[in-house]
């Protein structure tokens, strides 16, 4: 198996047991469906775009093939006889053509040579020229050559082979061929891009809110699949791993609204992104404390909690600082009514967060 054929079959394997995980860990959410018509296109391209390649380029051999021949069937381009129909035993067949052609005069030599296809019989005639008997796969009778003598060898083995033999420009061996060389390495670049293309897919139908990056929705992935696979590290442990990882998010996101540019529907949607994390996990941590039996898991919701907090006071004072200093370009409201809400989840908490940031 070829390093591109083992990456299709390994690539649709891992993208489809990575769909069934997802199907059944997650669910089958309107939500989540994009994610998973994606993972599946990537499925059903992997294995196609290498078989439509392929016959791409035999379509276009053929054409080219056809235009270099032109209109016709001259005696200067390849002529192709091809019997009407098969032959029971190939090997008697080429030895009794073989007899015929050593008894006949204007043949210098016939002798049996091996050809891609199998066996066959090579005949020189006029000191430098050759014509070609062959056995196609489907045991019809090819004779291909030259030369104005390539038609009389067709007629002798049409008489001794008792078979009509029909020219033809299209020849039987000419068949379709994987692609080579460097579009064969771009071919493998685009499937490594399709595969990336379905993984993302894989992972959003597992988390398709948009507060959620690529690369983030592969981290948190991870959690749930280390949980599933490794004793000792329970759904527990993954939600708080989780957790602390959207902390660390929520806190970028004061980054991003103080760095981005001054659309105002541009930093709402990092302001309602900020809301949509500390909701989140505020979610989770408040699961772990219910079930925490463990004074350390106890310990571990605690220092989140306030990690939490700070991170949701930081992005409030960065939004309030914005708003303030005039740098943002539209309605500001929605991004005003997400410093709030943020600032009103710390307030709760009993953290009172500074205006500035």
């Amino acid at each position: 198996m070829n390093k591109l054929r083992a990456f299709v079959v390994g690539g649709c394997l891992t993208l489809s047991v990575a769909l069934a995980f997802v199907g059944l860990h997650y669910g089958l959410g309107p939500a989540s469906r994009d994610g998973y018509v994606t993972a599946l296109a990537a499925v059903a391209l992997l294995p196609t775009i290498p078989l439509v390649a392929a016959h791409a380029k035999f379509a276009f051999r053929r054409l080219a093939e056809y235009r270099r021949n032109g209109s016709g069937l001259s005696f200067e381009r390849d002529s192709i006889f091809v019997s009407a129909d098969t032959v029971g035993d190939a090997e008697r067949a080429l030895s009794d053509i073989e007899a015929a052609v050593e008894a006949a005069d204007e043949y210098d030599e016939c002798r049996r040579d091996r050809f891609g296809e199998g066996r066959g019989l090579n005949v020189r005639h006029t000191g430098f020229h050759n014509s070609f008997v062959r056995v196609a796969g489907d045991g019809r009778l090819v004779v291909t050559g030259a030369s104005q003598n390539t038609h009389s060898l067709a007629a002798l083995v049409e008489r001794v082979a008792s078979l009509t033999m029909e020219r033809t420009r299209m020849h039987p061996f000419f068949a379709r061929k994987p692609v080579r060389g460097a579009p064969r390495a771009f071919l493998g670049l685009f499937l490594v891009v399709v595969f990336v293309f379905g993984a993302g897919g894989v992972v959003g139908a597992a988390y398709p809110a948009d507060a959620y990056s690529a690369p983030e929705r592969v981290v948190l992935v991870g959690y749930d699949t280390r949980a599933v696979a490794t004793p000792g590290y329970d759904a527990t442990d993954a939600t708080l791993d989780k957790a602390a990882f959207l902390v660390d998010s929520l806190g970028e996101e004061a980054v991003e609204i103080g760095w981005d540019r001054d659309d105002a529907d541009k930093l709402t949607t990092h302001g309602r992104q900020a809301v949509f994390l500390s909701e989140t996990v505020s979610t989770q941590l408040g699961a772990v404390r219910e079930d925490a039996s463990a004074t350390g898991e106890r310990e571990r919701v605690a220092a989140l909690e306030a990690d939490l907090h700070a991170a949701e006071c930081r992005v409030a004072a960065r939004i309030t600082s914005r708003v303030e200093s005039g740098n943002v370009a539209g309605d500001a409201s929605a991004l005003v009514s997400a410093g709030e809400s943020l600032r009103a989840s710390a307030a709760d908490a009993g953290y009172a967060c500074a205006t500035e940031a």
